[in-house]
């Protein structure tokens, strides 16, 4: 990801956090009692981990990113807020974080599609199932690969903001790898790399319930958006609620 500087500045506006999003965590508040622990896997610039810790809650952030982890550090300027951000690969997390602690983990914006194989996604969720407390919700937010697999290069959904757009495009090496490419284009024309044929795992919302039970989580929850909306297989990513 050598080239990921190029989108730390547009970062937050191509990622938004939006109100579906606040009203989903927030309903999270009524399952348990205040400060939620809330742990972020992939956290990028921080955004909504800086949202959450000003609503009174405990924030964890772990980042691979060594830019955007600079920029979520730098929004810790209050000190009274309850928040951290570790350069952390997600495979480490359960050797230093604390067990049984987190009551919400969550993975965005397709960020699980990077971990690995198979055995590297299905080690994550084991992971997690370790790191929640009794009843803890993970959350993960991706792409949908439904019906997807045997097309050669799938052109993933434009990212926009006013001053710029990221393009992105999956290519298939073999059945279970693919290769992502994204592109910066920003307002005046100038087109810059981002990732260049990165390794991903198409992911599929029936591997999703297998790991999921496989960990020892009791159910999992499509939706199509945060704003729980239904999610039939077709749309072009979806929201799942593991607990």
């Amino acid at each position: 990801m050598k080239f990921i500087k190029n989108l730390v500045e547009y970062y937050d506006e191509l990622f938004p956090v939006l109100e579906p999003q606040k009203a989903l965590y927030s309903e999270f508040c009524s399952l348990y009692s205040k400060p939620l622990h809330f742990l972020r896997v992939c956290c990028g610039s921080g955004l909504f981990e800086s949202y959450l810790a000003r609503q009174g809650h405990d924030v964890t952030g772990l980042e691979t990113c060594e830019e955007l982890l600079r920029t979520a550090n730098l929004r810790r300027r209050n000190q009274l807020m309850s928040i951290r951000f570790f350069q952390m690969h997600p495979a480490d997390m359960v050797r230093f974080l604390g067990k049984h602690f987190y009551s919400v983990i969550s993975i965005l914006n397709s960020r699980i599609l990077f971990l690995g194989g198979r055995q590297e996604i299905s080690a994550f969720f084991s992971d997690c199932r370790k790191l929640l407390v009794p009843g803890g919700i993970l959350v993960i937010q991706a792409v949908n690969f439904e019906n997807r697999e045997h097309e050669k290069m799938i052109q993933l959904p434009v990212k926009e903001s006013m001053r710029a757009r990221l393009f992105s495009e999956v290519v298939a090496v073999s059945r279970q790898e693919r290769r992502i490419s994204m592109n910066l284009e920003t307002g005046s024309g100038k087109v810059m790399p981002v990732v260049k044929d990165l390794p991903v795992y198409p992911l599929l919302p029936c591997e999703i319930e297998e790991f999921a039970e496989s960990a020892g989580f009791q159910s999992a929850e499509f939706y199509a958006d945060y704003d729980k909306s239904e999610f039939t297989g077709t749309q072009d990513s979806f929201v799942v609620l593991i607990k």
